[in-house]
């Protein structure tokens, strides 16, 4: 791969960055209060059902204070399933859908709208399009409906945040090596150490190099994180860096059938792409970024933390995909496209906030006040050619794909670019927010953003074809909460979000002058604390829409926003230990979402398709019903230390694309897992059998010509020695 990074200068740079952003604290000495460490052992599983989180409300709060929903995965969940993905854990997240991510980035589906661009990394954006390893990951939060009041553009059906592991003042640490099917070789590292009272270290790593179940499919990736924690007293300075670099073979997945309305049936390993894949057909990406974190107690009742990142993101992306099929003949082909993807970006946040809790009669408020600055580059080129050299088609059978001799790069002249850019993106924003407590069973959140989002994009091919504008916005927040007893809260909220046309991509000609989408989510719900305590079960119905939405007018052929979209849902999940050793985590998500106002026609990618109206419409990726279950359970009263876990996925019937002209099949899948953990320390290890009854499944979908099957039945046995 051909990057432009190099290394150790941006290193330097970085680490020079930090150096300054840290200089004012260690040369600062404040008020001291009592430094408290707490060390303490746990049951495995006993941390299914954390009762906090500090992604709802930016400030450490309960979760049942909190009138939204919000699904927490935590380190135990992720490591008991095997998972290592952000896929792998939306899988326990009701109303969650996958898209297929163009084969490299992940790509997530909330509430029935996608969440591309709403990934954060401990409350920071992280919008760079990589598949995330969760090798550093402590845990997962997803808050449930706009959340624009305190994290600004984007998230109209929810967000993800990522929890990275922090330093501790307790040394340990531990190694683990995990094998299994269709070539999975993968190990990872965790070393935390105290050098003093003051200073504490970490360093988490992890190195894969697997294959696939998917010919041509697999995954070399090299991760690091170290991480630095200065305490004393009053204050204290986080430094964190981590490195990702991933090559992994490209894949769109299969294609869907007018004829039928399902996904074409071939064998899953089936790819519609190049015959040397492995060096046609790929993507490599590298992602670097630094954070610095400083906080310090200005008394008991009020303190002050800043945050401030610098990341860069390269890729360097070559595939084949197919771009419609032909069905009018007696065999169905499927045209292929060449597409190349080179981007380079960097970009920085600083989020300053001050919280302070006040006193007031007999009422008590958690305030928070904050101001997030930003600003990120993305250059970008992109070709894509439907021709070979000879001037021929990519064509290939649908039942009985050939793979093509195909050019490394996309020949210029046959291609329908390329389109070379740079777009730049400000961010400008204040917040404020207030959780309070009016009497003992009655509390509130009120919370409001302000946001000056800017948006450039400099054509570096035409002139005179530069576009930019700014996007003003106001996001409120305002929910209610009653508690009538310690065990259970009963609230009602209202959020609203704003997503403007360069959020996605580039400024384009059709869409610069056009106004932000909106999003507001009603909501009402339960939460309630269940076996004194150790467990949790929570229930939400909302009505989420969009507004504003950009379609193409049928008789001016223009862009504009007329389209409305909306989810209805419920949603009920349970987490908790229910007995001594026996943890539980299921949920159930009913959804209905659609395009309730929308001009124009939609056509699907087939040969025979016809024009349909978009209004009425379901929108993609949303199933009606999905489930999941999940439960481990101690084994010492027959065989000690041995714990077993199962575990159950379903979900209905989905589709590809807006236009519903091909449905994915509901599925239900099994696991098992069997652990042997003898003690918190030395040597533990764990079998997971993954869909052990092999049932054909589609997780996820671009379009209609995009669907990814789900692995089959799977394998993985993994050692780990903990010190």
């Amino acid at each position: 791969m051909h990057s432009r990074f190099t290394f150790p200068r941006r290193a330097i740079a970085q680490a020079a960055l930090l150096a300054l952003a840290g200089a004012t604290a260690l040369a600062t000495q404040g008020q001291t209060l009592p430094q408290v460490d707490v060390t303490a052992g746990q049951e495995h599983g006993a941390h299914y059902a954390p009762a906090d989180t500090a992604t709802a409300a930016k400030v450490d709060a309960p979760l049942r204070d909190i009138p939204q929903t919000v699904n927490v995965v935590t380190q135990e969940v992720m490591r008991d399933q095997g998972a290592r993905s952000v896929q792998d854990v939306m899988k326990t997240i009701p109303s969650v859908g996958l898209a297929t991510g163009d084969g490299q980035r992940d790509a997530v589906v909330i509430r029935g709208f996608s969440a591309l661009y709403d990934v954060y990394l401990d409350g920071v954006r992280d919008d760079a399009q990589y598949f995330r390893d969760l090798y550093n990951i402590e845990r997962v939060e997803v808050v449930k409906g706009p959340a624009a009041a305190l994290y600004g553009r984007g998230s109209s059906g929810g967000l993800i945040n990522l929890i990275t592991k922090k330093p501790g003042f307790t040394n340990g640490g531990d190694a683990g090596v995990t094998l299994g099917s269709y070539g999975l070789k993968r190990s990872d590292l965790g070393l935390n150490r105290a050098l003093s009272d003051t200073l504490a270290v970490r360093l988490d790593a992890a190195v894969e190099d697997s294959g696939s179940f998917r010919t041509n499919g697999y995954l070399r990736s090299q991760a690091v994180s170290p991480s630095l924690l200065w305490k004393d007293g009053s204050q204290s300075l986080l430094l964190q860096y981590n490195y990702q670099h991933q090559e992994r073979g490209i894949d769109f997945g299969m294609p869907g059938l007018a004829s039928t309305g399902r996904p074409a049936r071939v064998p899953i390993n089936t790819y519609y792409g190049a015959a040397n894949a492995y060096g046609l057909d790929h993507t490599f990406s590298t992602i670097e970024s630094s954070t610095a974190q400083y906080r310090l107690r200005l008394s008991d009742s009020t303190a002050f933390t800043d945050t401030l990142r610098y990341y860069e993101y390269a890729l360097d992306r070559r595939h084949t995909r197919i771009g419609s099929i032909n069905d009018s003949g007696a065999v169905p082909m499927a045209l292929l496209s060449r597409g190349a993807v080179q981007r380079y970006e960097h970009g920085w946040f600083n989020q300053s906030e001050i919280s302070h809790e006040l006193a007031w009669g007999a009422t008590t408020h958690k305030l928070l006040a904050g101001a997030e600055f930003g600003e990120q580059d993305r250059h970008q080129a992109i070709t894509n050619a439907a021709t070979n050299k000879a001037g021929y088609s990519f064509g290939t059978p649908v039942f009985a794909p050939v793979g093509q001799d195909l050019p490394y790069y996309v020949p210029v002249a046959q291609s329908s670019g390329p389109a070379v850019g740079t777009t730049t993106n400000t961010t400008r924003s204040v917040y404020v927010q207030a959780l309070s407590t009016w009497t003992p069973s009655v509390k509130s959140l009120l919370g409001l953003r302000y946001d000056a989002f800017g948006q450039k994009y400099q054509n570096e091919l035409a002139r005179n074809a530069d576009l930019q504008r700014t996007d003003r916005d106001v996001s409120p927040r305002a929910g209610l909460v009653w508690q009538p007893t310690q065990a259970q809260s009963y609230y009602v909220s209202a959020t609203k979000s704003y997503q403007p046309s360069g959020e996605a991509g580039p400024l384009a000609a059709n869409n610069a002058q056009l106004k932000p989408e909106q999003s507001m989510n009603l909501e009402i719900g339960s939460k309630t604390d269940l076996f004194d305590g150790a467990a949790s079960f929570t229930a939400a119905l909302y009505q989420l829409t969009r507004s504003d939405v950009k379609y193409t007018d049928p008789v001016l052929n223009t862009l504009v926003n007329v389209g409305e979209q909306r989810a209805r849902g419920l949603e009920l999940s349970f987490s908790g230990q229910v007995a001594p050793g026996w943890q539980v985590l299921a949920g159930y998500s009913y959804l209905d979402a659609l395009v309730t106002k929308g001009v124009g026609t939609v056509t699907a990618p087939f040969g025979s398709a016809k024009p349909t109206p978009l209004q009425g419409r379901t929108l993609a990726l949303a199933p009606r019903h999905t489930l999941s279950l999940w439960t481990l359970k101690s084994l010492d009263a027959w065989l000690p230390g041995v714990q077993a876990g199962a575990g159950l996925n379903a979900r209905s019937a989905q589709f590809a694309s807006v236009d519903n002209a091909v449905r994915l099949p509901g599925y239900a899948t099994v696991d098992l897992a069997l652990y042997w953990r003898p003690a918190p320390r030395g040597w533990s290890a764990a079998l997971n059998l993954k869909n052990v009854l092999d049932r054909r499944t589609y997780l996820s979908a671009n379009n209609d010509i995009g669907i990814m099957p789900g692995a089959p039945r799977t394998v993985e046995l993994s050692a780990r020695y903990a010190f």
